[in-house]
């Protein structure tokens, strides 16, 4: 009797403990932790990329086109790239600033098929050129591609002979075909002056003063880079906007804006 009343108690008293231990147990058990992947996600919000100081990336090859121009084209849907990056030449022919900000030159391209009868139609069979965000902003829509940056494309002055590289594109608003935007211009040379003949004597010589009928025009300027007289229906430069000048036959001209175009009229 003893024995049973022992044992007995024995299992009562392992059940109790039993009892506590799987009640603590189950009290204590801890959450499953986040994976990490939800924990970034809830703890940490995702950064934006750095931003970057220039629209001269360190990404953009020497030599060749930056994309991050692009940041800078407002409303970019409106230009249909054909080749991304492509270096033309040619001579500057004409440029203005525009209202969005970027210059629109006119470049006579040294080859033949990268204009479209568009450009023959309303810009003189030349090639567009657009450096962006060169000159101040007027244009309201434009003004967000351009806040906080302002480009650095040095454009030179009328005749000179130079290297474009850029993205050739459609402007689907115009129709006609660009350089859009144009990430360099490169200087190759200037429009040559005319050699002397062969027959002129040497500068040892005593040089016969010139007759009136064989002297240039004493009176034309302003003069081109070659130094030559202008003459009505061409380009005049961004500095002679308004200016009034005399033609090579003496008649007088002016820098007129034609159509959107400054050209020597008479």
């Amino acid at each position: 009797m003893n024995i049973r009343t022992a044992a007995l108690g024995v299992a009562i008293a392992g059940l109790a403990v039993a009892g506590c231990d799987t009640a603590t147990t189950v009290a204590s058990r801890p959450e499953p932790p986040l994976t990490s992947a939800a924990a970034q996600a809830t703890t940490t919000p995702a950064q934006p990329p750095a931003a970057t100081t220039s629209a001269r990336s360190a990404s953009a090859r020497p030599g060749g086109c930056d994309p991050a121009l692009w940041r800078h084209v407002y409303h970019p849907y409106r230009l249909h790239v054909i080749s991304a990056c492509m270096t033309v030449t040619g001579i500057i022919e004409a440029a203005r600033k525009e209202p969005d900000g970027d210059y629109h030159i006119l470049l006579k391209p040294d080859r033949a098929g990268i204009v479209n009868s568009v450009n023959v139609s309303q810009q003189y069979g030349d090639l567009v050129l657009e450096p962006v965000c060169e000159n101040p902003v007027t244009q309201a829509d434009a003004i967000a591609a351009c806040s906080g940056f302002m480009g650095d494309v040095r454009v030179p002055s009328d005749g000179t002979h130079v290297s474009v590289t850029g993205s050739y594109v459609l402007d689907a608003d115009h129709g006609w075909m660009e350089i859009h935007p144009v990430s360099r211009i490169t200087v190759i040379g200037y429009q040559p002056v005319s050699a002397p003949s062969s027959s002129q004597p040497s500068p040892s010589s005593a040089a016969p003063a010139p007759s009136a009928t064989s002297a240039a025009p004493a009176g034309c300027y302003p003069k081109t880079s070659g130094g030559n007289c202008y003459e009505p229906g061409e380009f005049c430069s961004t500095a002679e906007h308004g200016e009034t000048g005399v033609a090579g036959d003496g008649k007088t001209i002016t820098c007129t804006d034609v159509n959107g175009t400054w050209r020597w009229e008479d």
